[in-house]
């Protein structure tokens, strides 16, 4: 029996943030009880942020073969339009500067300021109380915007993709939810049937017309007469959320028409075509959001535009403690050439611009922190080199957890970049998007020699890690219950197209998942590495659309319905050398000279034989144990040549594990299956997370992964085959 020791190498290396040895040290203290005008000493600390960085700026030019520590004491420090660290704030690898909480849970960052209730007032309008459910009467309090001097308060465009700029509510430091109808995170209804799919391209003012189920939009009719009604919904595709102005209500036809239109016009792209219509298929899924009317439970708000007031039925727990409005759309801090720069043990957020971002720079690392609560983006990292994220816990997210570009394509120089021993949970929830973007497509890959080890990752709505680019390696990670809230999507996913080679996925352990392939290389994506994985109840294990080179080796692949798909959608979708996506990335790159011909010499071929039709593909060594299928080719015979599919063991049953319910999966050595130790996925203790938390067991067992089921094969059988 093989035994796969999945080591916990470079983070050991790596343990101790900027260890190299300093011979002094320039030490400050903040506290929220001191004063600016202190000297920054134990004794007399500075009160900010600003003036703590001052104090840096001042020593770094008065000594700068000194190292810098500042020393937050317990407190919170608003930050309301955030903080900017600068080339100015840099220490150097030989005196780093550290920016440090005494204690994680004691020392928060927040981009929200406090309203207290004594500024809310009860509603009294006689025409907005008629509007509300019967329940909120008396209940939903009112704050003039203007008067408290908050943002974020424009009225929405007719059409936006991701939900647009707008403050947000938090009380106890939970962020409050926006009034939706259906309630619930993830609470939608669906179309009944598209009356007309409207203009098919997109934001024109031939919006769709669709016929409602219930009777609750007849509520909305004053809403709409002062145009302030909005719903958001996956019209088309099961991985594209919009949302868009409701134009009409009509109650006696029970239609709601749009105020623009989306591309290729509303009704599922999956359902036939009558009559310039798309008539859907009576899935697709929909709610509305921010209106008065839909306040009907504690906790809900909404804001009117047109009153300029914001609307909130408090939460029970809020009692005499004041609400926080976040109302920049400024990232919480930003790193902007900084260097030799460690922040740690801090708790950042309640934000509604982005939690963290860095710009360029070398070396900036975030470790031992906590981020919640942000409203956009997590962290961002774009270019530089050699930044770490490192054992924080990120959750509470809008959009992506973690989003990287970085490195130079064009002569392959890494990025450095390393994302480790992180925990990413309940991310993306204002949007179908991935936890985790290391690039993203061939349009936007611009990422190299990123590595993503040790992180775990769970209930996010969309995939898990998205990844282009070259030479990025992502093991040892823990992917499960992702795809919460859309369809046609990866724990690991990658639409690179051709040149998206070099990257490496191994060692990997992705489970509970059952509205999502485990691994799934998209249109035309090429040249990936999957190793040694292992994957349990997921849509499929190693989902192939239509690329070149791939080697899939040693995965062992549990009870999913098949344990690889390979497909020839190339062949349909005409990824020619004249396809505008494929062919301009290929063309962004200089393939043919070093190093790029000596590191990918498959690629130096591609448009010789016809790039639609897969080739060089490898599937060998893998175990299948209880799945349905061990391989299901969608395609013609002759166009599937190219899948090498050999020497792979199927196991009739799960039974030979121990207990792989319990995530188990100890079996006996008759089996041959390889020896798995899950302490050796996911996270580890380390200088800077010294407890893991548990998984909820009873969640996996019982909780619903295939609420939203779609499997990829529907999108292929969208495009008939020549």
């Amino acid at each position: 029996m093989r035994t796969l020791f999945f080591g916990f190498r470079s983070i050991v290396a790596g343990l101790v943030l900027g260890a190299t040895a300093v011979s002094a040290e320039t030490v400050f203290w903040v506290s929220p009880a001191g004063k600016d005008q202190n000297d920054g000493s134990k004794a007399a600390p500075v009160a900010t942020v600003a003036r703590a960085a001052e104090l840096v700026r001042s020593a770094r030019v008065a000594r700068p073969a000194e190292a810098v520590t500042v020393w937050l004491g317990e407190g919170t420090y608003p930050l309301l339009d955030g903080f900017a660290f600068g080339p100015e704030d840099s220490g150097t690898a030989a005196a780093p500067v550290v920016w440090r909480g005494v204690e994680r849970a004691r020392v928060r960052f927040i981009g929200a300021r406090p309203v207290g209730l004594d500024r809310l007032s009860p509603v009294r309008d006689p025409a907005l109380l008629a509007r509300m459910v019967k329940e909120a009467r008396g209940k939903v309090m009112e704050l003039d915007l203007a008067s408290e001097g908050l943002r974020l308060i424009k009225a929405f465009p007719d059409y936006q993709r991701e939900p647009a700029d707008l403050l947000a509510v938090f009380s106890e430091g939970r962020r409050l939810a926006l009034s939706r109808w259906p309630n619930g995170e993830y609470g939608y209804t669906t179309m009944k049937r598209v009356v007309s799919s409207g203009s098919f391209k997109a934001r024109q003012t031939e919006g769709g017309v669709f016929e409602y189920r219930e009777d609750r939009p007849e509520r909305w009719l004053a809403a709409v007469a002062e145009g302030g009604a909005w719903v958001r919904g996956f019209w088309r595709v099961p991985w594209a959320a919009e949302t868009l102005r409701v134009q009409t209500i009509d109650p006696a036809a029970r239609t709601i028409g749009l105020a623009v239109s989306v591309s290729d016009g509303i009704g599922s792209k999956y359902s036939k075509l009558v009559e310039g219509t798309r008539v859907g298929d009576g899935k697709e899924s929909w709610f509305a959001l921010n209106m008065i009317e839909e306040i009907d439970q504690p906790g809900e708000w909404s804001v009117d535009f047109k009153r300029g007031k914001l609307f909130i039925w408090l939460p029970v727990s809020t009692r005499n403690s004041p609400l926080f409005i976040a109302d920049s759309a400024a990232p919480l801090l930003r790193f902007d050439g900084v260097s030799f720069f460690t922040l740690r043990d801090v708790t950042l957020g309640l934000n509604a611009g982005d939690g963290i971002t860095i710009t360029n720079g070398e070396a900036v690392q975030i470790a031992g922190c906590a981020l919640t609560g942000v409203v956009k983006r997590g962290i961002v990292i774009r270019d530089g080199s050699k930044h770490r994220v490192q054992s924080c816990d990120v959750f509470e997210i809008g959009l992506t957890g973690l989003d990287l570009l970085g490195g130079d394509r064009r002569t392959l120089s890494p990025s450095g970049f390393e994302i480790l021993n992180n925990h990413f949970y309940r991310i993306a929830l204002n949007a179908p998007l991935p936890a985790l973007t290391v690039g993203s497509s061939a349009s936007n890959q611009k990422i190299v020699g990123a590595r993503v080890a040790y992180n775990r990752i769970h209930d996010t709505s969309y995939s898990g890690i998205t990844f282009a680019g070259n030479d990025n390696v992502f093991e040892f990670n823990e992917i499960y219950r992702v795809g919460l809230d859309g369809g046609d999507l990866g724990s690991f996913y990658t639409t690179g197209g051709w040149t998206s080679r070099g990257n490496v996925v191994r060692g990997n352990f992705l489970h509970h998942s059952e509205n999502s392939n485990a691994i799934y290389a998209d249109d035309g994506s090429s040249g990936l590495l999957v190793e040694d994985n292992l994957i349990y109840r997921t849509e499929s294990g190693i989902f192939i659309g239509g690329g070149h080179d791939h080697i899939v080796r040693r995965n062992t692949i549990v009870s999913t319905p098949r344990a690889f798909h390979v497909d020839d959608r190339g062949v349909s979708r005409k990824y020619v050398a004249t396809d505008r996506r494929l062919r301009g990335d290929l063309d962004s790159v200089p393939y043919t000279e070093s190093p790029w011909r000596e590191r990918y010499p498959a690629l130096l071929g591609i448009l010789e034989a016809d790039p639609a039709v897969p080739r060089g593909n490898l599937l060998t060594g893998n175990f299948a144990v209880g799945c349905t299928t061990l391989t299901r080719r969608s395609g013609r015979p002759e166009t599937l040549t190219g899948f090498t599919i050999t020497d792979n063991k199927e196991l009739a049953a799960a039974a030979v594990f121990k207990d792989a319910a319990a995530l188990d999966f100890t079996a006996p050595a008759s089996a041959g299956l390889p020896a798995f130790s899950l302490s050796r996925f996911g996270l580890q203790r380390d200088a800077f997370r010294r407890t893991l938390p548990e998984r909820d067991m009873r969640l996996l067992r019982e909780g619903d992964t295939r609420r939203k089921a779609f499997d990829s094969q529907q999108d292929v059988d969208a495009y008939k085959r020549p």
